[in-house]
């Protein structure tokens, strides 16, 4: 009895660890989705309104990216945007621990 109780806990210490870590990867796939849309959609904004798009992303997902976080880079025919957030999870009950998750994107932007 005492043996299936510990497996149990063990069982349910990893489903923890597993819906936390997987929340904050879900929310940062739609992050750097949602940077990949501003990529490619804003070849011809400048680099201000990029930061806002961005920052208004952040917003709505709730990721905590700060203005200077985010790097915006252009070649002559390409548009990238860069930006790193730190977040925690609890990966165990009352044990969070920094994670940090870099979000880039490219897009291919006209002349």
């Amino acid at each position: 009895m005492l043996g299936r109780l510990i497996k149990l806990a063990i069982i349910v210490l990893i489903l923890h660890g597993t819906w936390r870590a997987g929340s904050a990867y879900w929310v940062f796939y739609r992050f750097e989705d949602g940077l990949q849309e501003i990529a490619q959609f804003g070849g011809n904004s400048t680099d201000g309104e990029l930061r806002a798009r961005v920052g208004k992303l952040a917003i709505d997902l709730e990721v905590p990216v700060s203005p200077e976080a985010v790097e915006i880079r252009r070649t002559q025919a390409k548009l990238f945007i860069d930006a790193s957030y730190q977040t925690r999870i609890q990966f165990l009950p009352r044990k969070p621990y920094p994670w940090t998750f870099k979000a880039s994107a490219a897009a291919w932007i006209r002349p």
